[in-house]
């Protein structure tokens, strides 16, 4: 078998599992139904917030929070062991709003990650079974978060996988950061409404206190990340999940400002995804492995001088129908973002994830920040 129909032959394979995954799956997103109606009977819920050293934030957030139009909630702000006058601010708003209860943490227990131990905390001490996730650094886009999050609830339901956009700011980080928030939401959230859900993020997340306290963080208390995605991994399922991705369920949050937080952020993410399931595992490797394929071969057939027209009509196609796919999803999910960079930037990332992923897989101790 010659070189040239090995090439053909793994190029077509790559492109027909591309487009698979796009019309399989991302595809799914774009047919979603959001609804605009109201659930008659509003349920209970506890908003939990770990913080740590973000004094600076949590006055604008605790005022979004308190001031969500919502008929019966309570804000619990965990202060893991913080150092900048964090416990004096929370005490002196506590005793101004009624909604909001506070929890310190002075001392982490052994074998516990302390993001992990507030929410544990914070989530045994929540008075209502509807258990509504966020960060420090995230603000709702409007006072209905609670009212679409809670409202996506069904009877069967125990996890809601919501939306959680970064800020637009100027330089090419940012340009990153768009597009691989972006395609990580295309993907947790499309996978979801197939029913494969594998992941949610902790900016945006509700799930019942009753599956929480029950399971708990059973197995990878200690691990730095995933108290948001590895949770969702191991107990959501076909039946039990459902997305609210209505633009009033929307939050927003702070995105890295430099290359090395960045990098220590998706070293931090992907060291995570290697305790997912193995078909989850499996499913998006798939993924991850075919696209940068293509990309190889692309750069492959141009040096070797195959038939440089046929390998851009079938390149031509693939991109086609992800970019078309992407730019609409952004869309729908109300995403700013510089649309016409596409390519450059799913190639920049195709290239820069081999090499966080190694850094994860090899790594003995991952960082916060």
């Amino acid at each position: 078998m010659s070189l040239e129909i090995i090439f053909w032959s793994l190029f077509i394979l790559v492109s027909a599992v591309q487009l698979y995954y796009h019309w399989g799956y991302f595809s799914l997103l774009l047919s979603h139904v959001v609804s605009d109606e109201k659930t008659a009977i509003e349920l209970p819920v506890s908003i939990v917030v770990a913080a740590r050293n973000e004094v600076r934030l949590l006055p604008v957030l605790i005022t979004k929070l308190v001031n969500q139009d919502y008929s019966s909630f309570e804000v619990i702000i965990v202060n893991d062991r913080s150092s900048d006058g964090s416990e004096g601010l929370l005490n002196s708003l506590k005793q101004m709003n009624q909604k909001l209860n506070v929890i310190h943490v002075h001392d982490l227990p052994e074998g516990w990650n302390g993001k992990k131990n507030a929410l544990q905390l914070g989530i045994e001490a929540a008075q209502h079974e509807i258990i509504l996730l966020t960060d420090a650094d995230c603000i709702p886009k409007s006072d209905q978060w609670i009212s679409k999050m809670a409202g996506s609830f069904k009877e069967d339901t125990d996890f809601v996988l919501g939306f959680s956009p970064y800020e637009t700011k100027k330089g090419f980080l940012n340009h990153m950061i768009q597009f691989e928030t972006l395609l990580t939401a295309i993907q947790y959230l499309s996978f979801a409404i197939k029913k494969q859900p594998y992941m949610g993020v902790g900016r945006n997340l509700a799930y019942r206190k009753s599956v929480f306290i029950e399971n708990s963080f059973q197995g990878f208390e200690s691990q730095t990340g995933g108290d948001d995605d590895l949770f969702v991994n191991a107990h959501a399922n076909d039946i039990n999940t459902e997305i609210c991705i209505h633009p009033d369920a929307h939050v927003t949050s702070i995105p890295k400002a430099t290359w090395s937080e960045y990098f220590t952020q998706k070293v931090r993410h992907l060291s995570v995804g290697k305790n997912y399931r193995e078909k989850d595992q499996t499913r998006l490797g798939l993924f991850a492995l075919s696209s940068l394929t293509g990309w190889i071969m692309l750069f492959w057939a141009i040096l070797a001088g195959f038939n440089i027209g046929l390998t851009l009509v079938i390149i031509g196609i693939k991109s086609l129908s992800f970019y078309v796919i992407f730019t609409l999803s952004g869309r729908k999910l109300k995403m700013n973002m510089a649309y016409w960079s596409l390519p450059f930037l799913d190639l920049c990332l195709n290239l820069y994830y081999p090499m966080v992923g190694l850094v994860a897989l090899i790594a003995k101790k991952v960082k916060w920040s």
